[in-house]
């Protein structure tokens, strides 16, 4: 024992004289350009693998350090050899930067992943979510966490095992000891090959490439990565063209060397490069280990800002919408899949000041969405033309304008033809025999029944539809009523004769316009949803067209009746899609009909400048994404899966419905839907003005718009998400367990009962309580019992089915209560705020009063009276 101890002693002492004598001393700690040093071996900072990527925690170090310092206070660390001022750099920094330092640099040294190869995975991490879709993944069951999980093992145990802070693939694969030897080389070369499937090269670096071999001046690479030489060698080798993999001359791994590029990579380059560190330029994405280290050894080295912070921040939320558009869809076994974002490097290299909402709207949502459905529609009508069909594309006016224009943006010519026909005269045109009609009815859902709005599509004229709704109201179930009088002999003669009437003019535009011939496809392009107008057309024209009706949409319903002749680029159970439906349409009046000879008719334009102002600003945003997006992976020679472009779009709409920022909330406020169908044409998409009023009224966000919930914040969006998907039975009880007091007594003068009830709390401070109707007495709410101030926003008289019948709130009796507005000041326990009968005698069904408040000032218990207290 005492050799142990005595042994031990010495190396405490040698340690102290050692740090004495080092270069780091507690003073240095608190200097302004200090940073901690992140070893390669850290799990906090390797905790995928790629140190030079993005991981879940290394980058939050990364975005805290540049919180500590803004841009333009990164100074140059004091022993740099040259007065050069630039520290970070942007892409479009990249084509003129050798110019900056002029003949002084020798080597240009980059790094690999995010600076030379980017992913089209949202982040690292989603690399691991490819794999695990591997042939081979899925063979050994592999899932995202288990792959990280044995990376951070493998990190832990390197230095356990032999001094060193580095690992290989290999190592990380030896975690997985329930695999044989021969399994786990097999997944590391799936990772190998996964990673050459999702990278591709950053075309700014490849030029700065190209260009710096014209110079004279050498290359190399510099990565911190668990691969090998070889391993990134191919992995480079198949991204890069060949002259610029020809041009560089040296490849640097930290795993070859022991060492990273934080640690002590740079001594080694600097000293094989055989130059002064003032001649080597580096440049990298992470501010840590490609910018702060080197520079402290006198390399000129920079920092790559792929995006500034407004476009970090909106691929952060794409990123999170990536993952949840699972939400809706059919649930797959595991929903933890990989997300894609392909676009990133448009969004780099992009002029995206200022940064203003269409910008965000049209170039970063609604862009990306169209240029995935272009490739679509365009993979669509190859596919069908390789089949000998003879094939024509119909863009439907008012709504797939923008479509036409972006898909004519894509291929560099024009698309197809815009044609004006309309969901409402394809139904009205579908009437030969009382079973269309039904057809017709049978497709109305209950709550977007309307009277009105249904004799309106069954052409039947304005003094027949009030004859008819009167008849039918005075039934007990005047829906049930309307559809009978509809099969009257009359009333159908009169639906047929019209509707034929509509029939030959309709199909003499078609004619005209479509200059179909017998045998022919026809594809009808629009945003979505059902595909009614294709559905009635096909049902309507079979036999006189003899032509294919296709539907080929951006957003597709799952519903079970919809054609089989119909595909989307996304299928949604939901459609909240209104907003990206008014981007889409052109500037003129409502096709209300055709003339003798079958002419469109329009109707006026009733929506406002202001707004087709936006729209079209809006528009152009979205034009020049594809034109940017195309331009540059055509020069890139990047190529992209439909599948991968298929969940990009899926995400950018789900992001730009579910979670839209501020400034997209401010720039559809006013923006208004024009309803053919509806009385009052003109119709705000949302209120967000409403919206909080309404989360009081309601023990579920799931009945608020999603642009309502994202005003009330995204747990709001989120919970009414997750009940919608999963149809959840949930009440007021369920939602919430916290709960307000209120004591009620009901009855007459001569004989009443008390009941202490609990109120429900619902959003803001406010509760909800529903209080029993009984004809002909009183509801005595015993408010002082509970309260001294409160607030009471409503109480309102429901039927069964929860619709509203009335209000009281405003006809209260009040006792030793004063009122001011809607709060309440209770000046005794004895206060009490009566409801007074209301005679509901003509109503057969159970009646509540719904009552919603906010408790302000709580009465405290009073405390208990000792028995010497005068009584």
């Amino acid at each position: 024992m005492q050799p142990i101890l005595e042994r031990l002693s010495a190396k405490i002492r040698q340690a102290d004289i050692d740090q004495s004598s080092g270069s780091l001393r507690i003073e240095d700690m608190f200097a302004p350009d200090f940073v901690p040093h992140i070893s390669a071996g850290d799990d906090v900072y390797r905790f995928i693998g790629h140190s030079d990527a993005m991981f879940p925690y290394g980058e939050r170090l990364t975005e805290q350090i540049n919180q500590w310092q803004k841009p333009e206070d990164r100074l140059l660390s004091s022993n740099m050899r040259h007065t050069h001022h630039k520290t970070q750099i942007t892409a479009h920094d990249i084509p003129n930067i050798l110019d900056e330092f002029g003949a002084s640099v020798k080597v240009l040294s980059l790094d690999c992943f995010d600076t030379l190869l980017w992913r089209k995975t949202a982040t690292p991490k989603d690399v691991f979510a490819v794999l695990a879709d591997n042939p081979v993944g899925r063979r050994f069951g592999i899932t995202p966490h288990q792959r990280i999980s044995a990376a951070a093992r493998a990190y832990r145990a390197k230095p356990l095992e032999n001094g060193s802070r580095e690992i290989d693939i290999g190592d990380i694969y030896r975690i997985f000891t329930s695999l044989s030897c021969e399994e786990r080389e097999l997944l590391a070369e799936a990772e190998i090959r996964t990673e050459m499937n999702v990278c591709f090269a950053f075309s700014p670096y490849v030029e700065l490439i190209r260009l710096a071999h014209t110079r004279g001046i050498k290359i190399i690479v510099v990565s911190d990565t668990y691969l090998r030489e070889g391993e990134l060698r191919r992995l480079l080798a198949r991204h890069l063209p060949a002259d610029a993999m020809q041009a560089i001359s040296k490849i640097y791994c930290s795993v070859d060397y022991g060492t990273s590029k934080s640690h002590a990579l740079f001594h080694i380059v600097i000293k094989e490069c055989g130059i002064p560190a003032s001649q080597l330029l580096h440049i990298g994405d992470n501010d840590v280990s490609d910018a702060q280290a080197p520079r402290k050894l006198g390399v000129r080295a920079l920092h790559f800002l792929q995006f500034d912070r407004e476009v970090a921040d909106f691929l952060r939320l794409q990123h999170a919408a990536s993952s949840l558009i699972v939400l809706e869809q059919s649930a797959p076994e595991a929903i933890v899949l990989p997300c894609y974002s392909p676009f990133r490097p448009i969004f780099s290299v992009a002029n995206l000041q200022p940064y203003a909402p269409e910008t965000v709207i049209g170039y970063m949502s609604f862009g990306p969405l169209l240029y995935a459905y272009a490739r679509f529609l365009m993979d669509e009508v190859e596919t069908l033309q390789q089949q000998g069909k003879r094939v024509g594309v119909f863009f439907l006016l008012r709504g797939a304008y923008l479509l036409s224009a972006a898909c004519e943006a894509y291929a560099g010519k024009p698309v197809g033809t815009l044609v004006r026909i309309r969901n409402f005269v394809a139904v009205a045109a579908s009437f030969k025999t009382r079973a269309d009609v039904d057809y017709y009815i049978s497709g109305i859902k209950p709550e977007t029944h309307d009277l009105h709005a249904t004799a309106k599509q069954l052409l039947l004229p304005p003094e027949v539809t009030e004859l008819l709704i009167r008849i039918a109201h005075q039934s007990d179930d005047p829906r049930t009523a309307f559809h009978q009088l509809l099969h009257d002999d009359d009333v159908l003669e009169l639906i047929f004769k019209n509707s034929s009437a509509l029939r030959v003019r309709l199909l003499r535009y078609m004619s005209k316009e479509l200059e179909l011939k017998q045998g022919d496809t026809i594809i009808l392009a629009d945003t979505g949803y059902i595909g009614n107008t294709q559905i009635y057309l096909a049902r309507t024209f079979k036999d006189e067209l003899k032509v294919d009706i296709l539907g080929r949409y951006v957003v597709g319903s799952d519903e079970p009746y919809r054609s089989a002749n119909s595909k989307a680029l996304i299928t949604s159970p939901w459609w909240h899609c209104r907003l990206f439906e008014q981007c889409c349409t052109l500037k003129e009046g409502t096709l209300v009909d055709y003339d003798l000879y079958g002419e469109p008719v329009l109707g006026d334009i009733i929506l406002g400048d202001k707004q087709y102002e936006k729209i079209a600003n809006v528009q152009a945003e979205c034009l020049r994404f594809i034109s940017d997006a195309t331009t540059f992976f055509t020069e890139s020679s990047v190529t992209h899966e439909y599948s991968i472009l298929q969940r990009a779009a899926h995400a950018a709409l789900f992001r730009q419905i579910y979670m839209p920022i501020e400034a997209e909330l401010e720039y559809f406020k006013d923006f208004e839907d024009d309803n053919f169908m509806e009385p009052d044409r003109k119709k705000t998409i949302y209120h967000l003005e409403s919206a909080g009023k309404n989360a009081r009224c309601l023990a579920s966000p799931s009945r608020l718009g999603a642009y309502e919930t994202r005003s009330l914040g995204l747990d709001f969006t989120f919970s009414g998400l997750v009940q919608r998907r999963f149809q959840l039975d949930l009440g007021s009880e369920d939602m919430n367990v916290r709960f307000s007091p209120l004591k009620i007594s009901i009855g007459s003068i001569h004989e009443s009962k008390v009941f202490l009830l609990r109120a429900h709390h619902l959003h803001d401070g406010y509760f909800s309580m529903m209080l029993p109707y009984i004809s002909g007495t009183s509801v005595k709410m015993l408010l002082g019992e509970h309260y001294e101030w409160l607030q009471i926003e409503d109480i309102q008289l429901l039927n069964s089915a929860r619709s509203v019948c009335g209000n009281v709130s405003s006809s209260l009796d009040l006792k030793e209560i004063n009122r001011e507005g809607e709060i309440y000041q209770c000046l005794s326990r004895a206060s009490v705020a009566t409801i007074r009968p209301v005679d509901l005698q003509q109503f057969n069904a159970p009646h509540y009063y719904n009552m919603i408040f906010r408790p302000l000032v709580s009465r405290t218990s009073e405390p208990p009276r000792s028995r010497g207290d005068s009584q």
